[in-house]
C-alpha cells in the first residue's frame, strides 16, 4: 500500500461479538479494538504483520498473520541545475539534478533527450547529468521509476532546454581557459585605467596650449598699446592759431628752415645738440 491510503482488515469466524483483539506483530502491545474490523490510514511505520483473536465459548482463537507493506509515495519530479542559467559556452559544464520531495528508498533515476527524429532517447542513469559539449544541446527530462513487489510508481519531470554555444579556440586555450580567466579580467582593467590616465594627460596638454596662446595674444596687445602711446613730455605737434597760416620763409631768413613734427609710430627723438652751430641752430639732423 502507498502512504496515505486507507486499509481495512476483517477478522472472520463464528466468534462472540465484541470480543476481538488486533495485534501488530512489530509492536509489543495488542491493539484492543473490540471489533472484527480494523481501519488504518497507513504510514511507513504501519508496515509489518497483523493478526486478530476472538473468543468462542470462553476459548480464545487466533487468526493467521497477514503481512502489510507500506511504501513511500513518489512525489512529482523536478529538475534543478548548476549554474541556474541553462545557456553557457562549450567547455563550461552544466549539471542537471533530478529531485523529488518524497520517494521510496529503491528508485531508478534516468535521463532522456529529444533526438533529431523527434523521439526520446535515454542518455544517462542517476540523479545527476553533466553536459559540456555544444552537440549535447537540446531538450531533457528526468524520470523516477520504483517497483516494490507488485506496486509500481513512475514520475517524469517537465522538459528543460539546455543550450551550449560553440566558441572556436585552440586546445591549449580550452584547457587553460578557466585558469587564466581571472588574469585576463585583471589585464583588461589595467588597460582601461591606463587609457583613462592618457586621456586626462592629453586633455591637460591641450588646455595648457590654449592658455599659452591666450597669454601670447595678451602680451602682444600690451606691447602695441605701449608703442602707440606718446613719448613722455611730448604733447604732439603745435597747431597754428586759428585763422593764421604756417609762417613762410622770408627773404631775410635765408638759411633757416621751419620744421613741424608730425605723428609717427616711432618714439620721438630730439635733435642732436652735438651738431649745433649756434644758439638754437643746427647744421644737421641727428
Amino acid at each position: 500500500m502507498l502512504v496515505g491510503q486507507k486499509v481495512q482488515m476483517h477478522c472472520m469466524g463464528s466468534l462472540d461479538e465484541k470480543k476481538y483483539s488486533w495485534y501488530h506483530l512489530n509492536q509489543t502491545t495488542s491493539m484492543n479494538n473490540d471489533s472484527n474490523l480494523l481501519t488504518l490510514l497507513v504510514t511507513t511505520e504501519d508496515s509489518g504483520e497483523y493478526k486478530c483473536s476472538g473468543y468462542y465459548n470462553g476459548t480464545v482463537y487466533y487468526s493467521n498473520a497477514v503481512h502489510l507493506t507500506v511504501v513511500e509515495r513518489l512525489s512529482n519530479v523536478s529538475v534543478s541545475s548548476t549554474p541556474k542559467d541553462l545557456v553557457t559556452m562549450e567547455g563550461q559544464s552544466v549539471t542537471l539534478y533530478c529531485q523529488a520531495t518524497s520517494h521510496p528508498p529503491s528508485v531508478v533515476w534516468s535521463w532522456s533527450r529529444l533526438d533529431e527524429q523527434g523521439g526520446w532517447q535515454e542518455v544517462g542513469i542517476g540523479r545527476e547529468l553533466t553536459l559540456r559539449l555544444a552537440r549535447e544541446s537540446g531538450q531533457y527530462f528526468c524520470q523516477a521509476h520504483s517497483k516494490i513487489l507488485v506496486l509500481t510508481q513512475q514520475q517524469k519531470s517537465p522538459f528543460h532546454t539546455v543550450c551550449i554555444l560553440y566558441f572556436p579556440m585552440t586546445g591549449n586555450l580550452l584547457i587553460h581557459h578557466n585558469i587564466h580567466l581571472d588574469s585576463h579580467i585583471v589585464y583588461a582593467g589595467v588597460a582601461g585605467l591606463v587609457l583613462v590616465l592618457l586621456s586626462w594627460v592629453l586633455l591637460l596638454l591641450v588646455l595648457l596650449w590654449f592658455w599659452r596662446q591666450r597669454a601670447k595674444e595678451r602680451a602682444g596687445q600690451e606691447t602695441l598699446a605701449i608703442n602707440s602711446a606718446p613719448a613722455k613730455g611730448f604733447t604732439g605737434p603745435a597747431k597754428p592759431p586759428k585763422g593764421r597760416s604756417q609762417p613762410q620763409a622770408q627773404a631775410g631768413d635765408e638759411g633757416e628752415i621751419y620744421m613741424n613734427c608730425g605723428e609717427t609710430n616711432q618714439a620721438y627723438s630730439d635733435l642732436c645738440p652735438a651738431y649745433m652751430t649756434g644758439d638754437d641752430t643746427y647744421a644737421t639732423l641727428g
